[in-house]
């Protein structure tokens, strides 16, 4: 719009002109060479700034030495004061804002300068006055037009950042979405191998000998399948637990102490573990510090059940200051810790991750043939 524009005016000032020489006296011929020089660069303007961005400034330059020129050449004729008018909004435009309202100034005085070169009085004010006001009036549009196009591109740049913004947080919540199932998996995993594993275990063991029963005491069958029976019961319970469809067992419903010494209770009646409890000190620890520590102690017993070899354990809780520590001891086959590891797996890896979440520390202390002993200890800061 704004190059249309342009165009009229020069092919307006073209039109005149024409008129001029016919109705009162002929242009100059170097006028003539200087219009067609001015029009063969606006109408080529366009094309070289897109390819040039540096192009719009000396063109300015060169534009309006070419319109004063042609001004001085013919100081009487008044419409080729028209063709800064373009030239006034392109000097806000491309220059900055005040250097551009100074160029305006310039041609204001340049103006001023025809009355030296015999530009008459009376429509030398009023072409120097409505020139002016004109120019200005240019270059403040250009100024609105140019603070629009720089809040346009903020806009646009915002949008854009708005954008990306949006796209990461997408992706972040994607991400934690894939990272909370991970995690529930994981948690699922190790309380399924904590609890039901063992239950499991316990069931077969049930079975086998329910199978050496039936050949060698036959009068026996029966108590083995009840204890199969309370064992199958025990897992459905476990699972209904761990998919919400039943109250979860906390040892903070209880007492650590409590929950311990129902444990086992659990351990002998399902395995045949005898676990001696020793608690020492009363001090209160906090409920999700009490689900680790029964959950560690819960993992070592069943350790013991399936690799230990033996059927007596020991569980030390101290609760005295400054450490409070779970200490699961037994007296069976031992093994190197160095060869199995404690990070992988849900056994002593399951134990440590417990420990570390809750701010302890595990020690694993086996050798083979002299037995092991389970620590996790309060680590004060």
């Amino acid at each position: 719009m704004r190059y249309f524009v342009t165009y009229l005016i020069y092919i307006a000032v073209l039109a005149r002109a024409a008129g001029w020489s016919q109705d009162s006296w002929p242009i100059p011929t170097r006028v003539w060479v200087l219009l067609a020089l001015f029009g063969v660069l606006l109408f080529s303007e366009q094309a070289l700034t897109r390819r040039f961005s540096w192009y719009p400034r000396p063109y300015i330059l060169v534009q309006s030495l070419l319109v004063m020129l042609m001004m001085y050449l013919s100081p009487g004729l008044d419409i080729l004061s028209m063709l800064l008018f373009s030239l006034s909004f392109q000097a806000v435009w491309y220059y900055p804002t005040l250097f551009g309202f100074i160029w305006i100034g310039v041609y204001s005085l340049a103006m001023l300068g025809l009355f030296l070169v015999g530009l008459e009085a009376d429509p030398g004010i009023s072409m120097v006055v409505s020139g002016s006001a004109a120019n200005l009036l240019m270059g403040s549009f250009a100024l609105l037009m140019k603070r629009t196009e720089d809040r346009r591109q903020e806009n646009q740049r915002l949008f854009t950042d708005l954008q990306t913004a949006y796209r990461q947080l997408k992706d972040s919540a994607v991400q934690a979405e894939a990272l909370a199932a991970a995690e529930e998996r994981h948690r699922l995993v190790r309380e399924l191998h904590d609890s039901l594993t063992q239950t499991l275990f316990s069931m077969n063991l049930a079975v086998q000998a329910a199978q050496l029963a039936a050949q060698d005491a036959p009068q026996e069958i029966d108590e083995h399948l009840v204890r199969l029976q309370a064992l199958s019961h025990s897992a459905v319970s476990e699972v209904q637990a761990l998919t919400g469809q039943a109250p979860l067992y906390t040892p903070a419903q209880v007492g650590l102490e409590t929950a311990l010494r129902q444990l086992a209770e659990e351990r002998l009646a399902q395995d045949g573990l005898q676990v001696q409890i020793e608690v020492i000190g009363k001090r209160q620890l906090s409920e999700a510090v009490q689900a680790a520590v029964y959950r560690i102690a819960h993992e070592a017993l069943n350790n013991v059940t399936r690799h230990a070899g033996v059927r007596q354990a020991l569980v030390r809780l101290q609760l005295d200051p400054p450490r409070a520590s779970l200490e699961v001891t037994d007296a069976g086959c031992g093994f190197d810790p160095g060869e199995v590891g404690l990070s992988g797996g849900f056994g002593l890896g399951g134990m440590r991750s417990r420990a570390e979440e809750i701010g302890w520390q595990l020690d694993v202390r086996s050798q083979p043939g002299q037995g092991t002993a389970i620590r996790v200890e309060e680590q004060v800061a």
